[in-house]
């Protein structure tokens, strides 16, 4: 069997990242499935230069977003699976005020929709890389920025949780795209996206994220037995490899 048991996927975006890109595909990667998704994007790490217009732009447009019915076509995000889950989201985001950190954007169940399961898009800054908002899956519709200052400080926090199943970086630099791809230990690395999983790519995770991959064809070797046979058609007894055991 394989295990796919979640994700904490980081969202780096580095110094000559096209920020206006990086804006829309955090807010993308972030709310898909209204959160819940193993895949989506739940910590951005910015560089501080671009730090301040990446949490100006994201809180804008996640305060546009429409929160309702999800058979209505007017409706941008939808209720989470149950009352409780909600609940669960929101003590993460309460907890995270508690100890200091910053709500840019949502953080609260609106009041019009109480009675279901919904809640704002959340983006919290503020916050220290060993919180429990950074390290804990939330499953649901909340980012949490931190900025950096090294490559080498963003990779390390990328790697820097219990989960390895997807990341994204965001560069114009054809090197740094290749160093973040194979450093991040993840199983799914996106450049210049997040979320796009198709079928013919293997889906899967390190460390708990778990092992093994569903979807391509690696995912029938999770249930496969292979087994090796070999057979000699020569005839031949005095095998040229036989050297290595005695002389011939």
């Amino acid at each position: 069997m394989h295990l796919e048991l979640g994700g904490k996927a980081p969202f780096v975006v580095f110094e000559d990242a096209d920020l206006e890109a990086a804006i829309h595909g955090a807010v993308a990667g972030s709310l898909i499935n209204t959160g819940q998704d193993c895949t989506a994007a739940t910590r951005a790490y910015v560089h501080r230069s671009l730090f301040d217009g990446f949490v100006a732009g994201v809180a804008a447009l996640f305060d546009t977003v429409r929160l309702g019915d999800p058979f209505d076509p007017a409706t941008d995000l939808g209720p989470l699976s149950s009352v409780r889950q909600r609940d669960s989201v929101a003590g993460f985001v309460d907890r995270a005020r508690g100890y200091g950190a910053t709500i840019a954007a949502g953080g609260y169940i609106p009041a019009e929709l109480s009675a279901g399961a919904y809640y704002r898009p959340t983006l919290v800054i503020g916050v220290g890389q060993d919180s429990e908002i950074v390290q804990q899956e939330l499953f649901g519709p909340v980012l949490v920025a931190v900025p950096f200052d090294t490559d080498d400080e963003a990779l390390a926090l990328a790697n820097d949780t219990p989960f390895g199943l997807a990341a994204s970086a965001w560069t114009r630099d054809l090197v740094r795209a290749h160093r973040a791809s194979r450093e991040i230990k993840a199983g799914c690395v996106w450049i210049n996206d997040h979320i796009p999983i198709i079928s013919e790519m293997p889906h899967g995770g390190f460390k708990q994220s778990g092992y093994g991959k569903d979807m391509s064809t690696y995912s029938l070797e999770e249930y496969t037995q292979v087994k090796h046979v070999m057979h000699d058609i020569t005839g031949i007894a005095h095998k040229d490899w036989h050297r290595t055991i005695f002389s011939l």
